[in-house]
């Protein structure tokens, strides 16, 4: 009842007709107001030779989110800065997307998102209330898109760092127990390693040491980046053996041991899984078919019998 209320109330409010007027108000006034900036802001474009390439969202929108992020980070708490720049770092975008053009993105994102939906609810005046209700759904779906997105590039970089990592560690054993140091080794490993977080992150690592900041704090600074359990074990137990003064092939040693039972442990769990995860699909699409044949055969049979009545014969014929 509250529902239908609200959406007679949307259909016949006054305010629904003013909105192409509003909305051509407020593109006037974004557009006079950027035109202002890009008068006014003169300060010197900064090298972008550092940034990693942007993904493809942020190409698309690229020149708003460029105009309006500097105003945006004016308004961003540290806090929640620090908190976006640690996701950013363990998707491997802390190079590509800065925190407040994260957000800036965001934003425009969600008035992408309702000027495309009112542009379709004016394309079609036959629609009624209730696709105005559904295609105002979109806004929010397009301010949260940039997070689903961030979100879905965390778990796919941890699954590929969980799956070459150990692999790392099992070239630093084996170049140390050749006799090369633990630089060499690191560089050594980091060179035959595939394509991937892994050997970005250690490339950076390695570029760090050799701008002569100190190996610990490099280290630390790859854990924060990375944001991963398994990194912040390795990083820890090599800084404790430095400290202590222990050997660190022993400790490589014990991670990988470690690493190679975690990762039998894993397969072994997702494995296990397999059954289960698989009943799903097979209840929805497996299933249904063995029935309606068992239920075929069945009915062929009862009919050659004379167990099933006339009138239902017909009404399966017909």
């Amino acid at each position: 009842m509250i529902f239908d209320k609200f959406i007679s109330w949307i259909a016949h409010h006054s305010m629904l007709s003013l909105l192409p007027s509003l909305l051509i108000g407020l593109s006037i006034a974004l557009g006079v107001f950027s035109l202002t900036k890009l008068v006014v802001r003169t300060r010197p474009k900064e090298s972008q030779e550092w940034r990693d390439p942007p993904p493809l969202i942020y190409k698309l929108f690229k020149p708003i989110v460029g105009l309006f992020s500097h105003d945006v980070h004016l308004l961003m708490s540290k806090t929640y800065y620090a908190r976006l720049s640690n996701r950013l770092s363990a998707g491997g975008m802390n190079y590509a997307v800065m925190p407040h053009e994260f957000v800036t993105l965001k934003l425009v994102s969600m008035v992408v998102a309702f000027v495309v939906s009112v542009s379709l609810y004016n394309i079609d005046s036959d629609l009624g209330p209730e696709a105005l209700v559904f295609l105002f759904m979109v806004v929010p779906v397009g301010f949260f898109y940039p997070d689903i997105w961030l979100g879905d590039k965390i778990g796919s970089r941890r699954r590929m760092v969980a799956k070459e990592f150990p692999f790392l560690v099992e070239l630093l054993v084996l170049s140390m127990k050749a006799g090369l140091n633990y630089s060499t080794s690191l560089s050594q490993a980091v060179v035959s390693l595939p394509h991937g977080p892994v050997k970005e992150e250690f490339n950076k690592l390695l570029r760090e040491v050799r701008a002569g900041k100190p190996r610990r704090d490099a280290l630390l600074d790859l854990g924060k980046r990375m944001n991963i359990h398994l990194v912040d074990n390795f990083v820890a137990s090599l800084n404790q053996a430095e400290e202590t003064g222990g050997e660190i092939v022993d400790v490589l040693m014990a991670q990988a041991d470690q690493k190679r039972s975690e990762r039998f442990s894993y397969a072994e769990e997702m494995a296990n899984k397999a059954p289960i995860k698989m009943l799903i699909p097979m209840m929805i699409f497996l299933f249904p078919i063995i029935f309606m044949l068992l239920t075929f055969v069945m009915i062929v049979k009862l009919s050659e019998i004379d167990m099933i009545p006339e009138s239902m014969l017909r009404l399966l014929y017909s």
